[in-house]
């Protein structure tokens, strides 16, 4: 009776009738599992996938469906040839749609990375990469940031292939385990090689917090500064203004500082967050209006002031608008003091997008840059303004 059963439910499975195997499959399997081949519980492991882990509409049902594939099946070693393993596949879905990082920690050990595919398909991540990705980013998320360096290391080193730029975030996840271990150095050396593939305002942020903590305040205000300047939430930047205001305090830069904690302050008061007494104290004290909570204001005021540190004891360029990009997003600047037009980010022109015309006189700075297509870094146009002459 129970043979009849199972095969059954195996018919219904090929049928593609999941819903069926499956009410079969769990009727016959908590009284009559010795019964279950290995082609039986294959099976009923790639019933429970259809069923619960494949478009997954109930956590609760995903982890029980989990739980046991894993029990009856084990991992495949596709590490050669990718193929179906509901095992893996069961295990690499829950770990994306876990929240706990313990929890993910807890699935993750139950993945064998040698034996995942390194493969990528498409632009879809290779199984093997997603694993570094998820495992990685849950130990830097609790803390375990010796586990985490090496990790990250080894997924660099096994990995031929990344989607999503995954390396550049193996090597973030490095530089901020070694900012948390206090290993500044070290964390700059990571963000360096970061920067030149991304210019994110939280990459220049943890650069200067390792100056700061280096004890090198112009370096420190200097980052600080492009990520004050770069795009990003202001209210998302509430720490980035505080660590500006520590490293101003440690300039003796008072008045400075004190603008920097009021901005922090209209921050927390526009969105009810917790306002301690020292911070409170401390704008009264400068005599700031304890009501406001334009913090808009404030953030626009402070450009000019950021963009003065940042640019403090830079040569300020003249060039030339020669080409802007058909969909507008960019363009080139011709200088004499350099051999190649400078590329610039339409974000960096100050103006009116319109008012970037070839032929415009501008004045801008250089920085450094990455071209991906040449594969070497070259120079960049920021911070870019009209000039008449």
């Amino acid at each position: 009776m129970v043979i009849k059963e199972l095969n059954n439910a195996k018919k219904a499975y090929q049928k593609k009738d999941f819903k069926a195997a499956d009410e079969i499959y769990s009727k016959i399997y908590d009284n009559h599992q010795k019964d279950f081949s290995s082609w039986d519980k294959k099976f009923y492991a790639l019933t429970l996938y259809r069923c619960y882990v494949q478009n997954p509409v109930n956590q609760n049902k995903l982890l029980d469906a989990g739980k046991l594939i894993t029990k009856l099946v084990k991992q495949s070693n596709h590490s050669r040839k990718d193929a179906m393993c509901p095992y893996t596949l069961a295990v690499l879905k829950i770990m994306k749609t876990l929240e706990d990082p313990e929890a993910v920690l807890e699935w993750s050990s139950k993945l064998n990375p040698e034996l995942l595919n390194g493969d990528i398909s498409g632009n879809y991540s290779s199984k093997k990469e997603t694993w570094y990705k998820l495992t990685t980013k849950a130990l830097l998320d609790t803390g375990q940031y010796d586990k985490c360096i090496s990790l990250s290391t080894e997924a660099l080193l096994n990995l031929s292939e990344f989607t999503y730029d995954n390396d550049v975030w193996f090597k973030w996840r490095i530089a901020k385990s070694f900012n948390q271990l206090g290993e500044y150095d070290q964390s700059v050396d990571y963000l360096n090689d970061i920067k030149q593939f991304k210019n994110d305002w939280f990459i220049d942020n943890l650069m200067a917090e390792n100056y700061f903590f280096k004890n090198d305040w112009d370096n420190a205000l200097k980052y600080a500064s492009s990520a004050a300047l770069a795009k990003g939430d202001t209210d998302k930047k509430v720490n980035l203004y505080s660590l500006i205001e520590d490293i101003l305090n440690k300039k003796n830069k008072q008045k400075e500082a004190d603008i920097h904690a009021y901005l922090v302050y209209t921050i927390r008061k526009r969105h009810n967050w917790n306002i301690d007494e020292n911070l409170e104290y401390k704008i009264e004290k400068a005599g700031f209006d304890l009501d406001n909570e334009d913090y808009f204001t404030i953030e626009k005021h402070l450009h000019h002031l950021w963009e003065e540190y940042l640019y403090k004891n830079q040569e300020l360029k003249k060039g030339v608008i020669v080409s802007v990009l058909p969909n507008k997003k960019a363009g080139f600047i011709r200088c004499d003091e350099y051999p190649d037009n400078l590329y610039f980010s339409m974000n960096e022109f100050k103006h009116n997008i319109t008012l970037a015309k070839t032929g415009q006189n501008v004045t801008f700075y250089e920085a450094d840059g990455f071209d991906k297509k040449k594969n070497k870094q070259v120079k960049n146009a920021v911070n870019i303004y009209l000039n008449g002459g």
